[in-house]
């Protein structure tokens, strides 16, 4: 018996992801737009190596499959991971194919499952090589040296079985009160808009249908607006007219898109009281009928579940964001619900579908049904050097004449 086409490498991606949505139930769709789970809760490290937890194996089997697994070898103060219970860079691959492998054998359709990881300035896990923050990159005023140096912080996250990116860009210094202002490139929206072109080039490569095994696929953050909100307070209100949105604060996402970004996250902040991630406007009508992006729309952490006060329930919650263009949630309890919601007639299955089909391209684009396993991988060369001479380029001295 023939394999079905959407196991056909040399079929078109959307050729593969039409026949692959019509074989899957409605909870298995559903599986795939959720990203519930975090990454540190899926393994534990034991005296002889790590071992998956059963936790993870009751996600796995909730919805025969899974979309997305964030932050597998996140390690900070803010998740707890620590060296004694993290994954070093020595076993990172081998875990995640472990992960990997569990995913893809133990379902009905053995849809590969997408690692994502924060990489803010080089992977945000034990080990992993550092880049001075955004705030620093951007003094260089040197997008060719960091899109050279993102393609080496790209491979690195790869070489440990990572496969998307999460990087903040789309963000600029309004209040220097706001917490995170060194994720910004500067204040400056055409600073900011070279230095992400040159941040999808290096971490994706030139615009193509398939993204190469050594570049991983990038999310931006965040959009949009969230550098401008009030009181200089994380993921708040904004006060934001048309034409500063547009000339301002939606140029290096434009910028991005334009590049070929495999994906944006929607921001906390709201636009007139209604938050990024339920407005059709923004992610519907700007980003995709005016920008043409095709690709994912992440929701920010737990950004669905503030939605129930605005939409009454988290049934309706995930519909709203549905709706309004989000792909893929980010640990909030709303998105898995969604079965519910087309069966309450809130939302209608072909916009699911729409959904599903974007989270399955891009993983037809990273070549995961042809090589869902990382495997060996030489080290990585090249990067400290490459980060040492963008901390260098940052530099930026000041002379005071004494005249003011």
């Amino acid at each position: 018996m023939a394999d079905p086409l959407y196991r056909d490498p040399a079929a078109p991606v959307a050729a593969r992801v039409r026949d692959l949505l019509a074989r899957m139930t409605l909870t298995e769709k559903v599986g795939q737009v959720n990203q519930r789970m975090y990454g540190w809760h899926a393994y534990e490290r034991t005296p002889s190596g790590y071992r998956l937890t059963e936790a993870f194996r009751t996600e796995v089997a909730a919805f025969d499959g899974m979309g997305a697994l964030y932050g597998l070898q996140r390690a900070d103060p803010w998740s707890g991971v620590t060296a004694e219970t993290g994954i070093g860079a020595a076993d990172g691959a081998r875990v995640s194919d472990t992960v990997q492998r569990h995913v893809v054998e133990n379902t009905r359709l053995g849809i590969p499952v997408l690692m994502v990881e924060e990489m803010p300035h080089g992977h945000q896990a034990l080990d992993g090589t550092l880049l001075p923050v955004n705030l620093a990159v951007g003094a260089t005023w040197n997008p060719e040296l960091y899109e050279e140096a993102v393609a080496l912080a790209a491979a690195e996250l790869r070489a440990r079985g990572g496969h998307v990116a999460l990087v903040s860009a789309l963000d600029l210094v309004r209040d220097p009160r706001w917490g995170r202002t060194e994720e910004c490139f500067g204040e400056d929206p055409y600073l900011a808009a070279r230095f992400t072109e040159a941040l999808v080039r290096g971490a994706q490569g030139r615009p193509a249908e398939r993204i190469a095994p050594d570049r991983a696929a990038v999310v931006l953050k965040h959009f949009a607006g969230q550098g401008a909100t009030v009181g200089g307070r994380n993921s708040a209100a904004t006060e934001l007219g048309i034409r500063e949105l547009h000339e301002i604060h939606l140029e290096a996402a434009l910028a991005g898109v334009r590049a070929g970004a495999a994906g944006v996250m929607a921001a906390y902040n709201e636009f007139d009281g209604l938050p990024c991630a339920a407005s059709h406007e923004l992610l519907t009508g700007i980003l995709r009928e005016k920008w043409g992006f095709d690709g994912v729309v992440m929701a920010d952490g737990l950004a669905l579940d503030r939605l129930v006060r605005l939409a009454g329930d988290p049934v309706a919650a995930a519909a709203t964001a549905l709706s309004a263009g989000c792909d893929l949630s980010l640990w909030d309890a709303c998105f898995p619900r969604l079965a519910e919601a087309i069966d309450r007639g809130l939302v209608e299955e072909r916009a699911l579908d729409a959904a599903v089909g974007r989270v399955l391209a891009l993983k037809f684009r990273l070549g995961l049904f042809e090589q869902p396993y990382t495997g060996e991988r030489p080290a990585v060369a090249g990067l400290r050097e490459l980060s040492r001479r963008l901390a260098r380029e940052s530099v930026t001295l000041l002379a005071h004449d004494g005249t003011t």
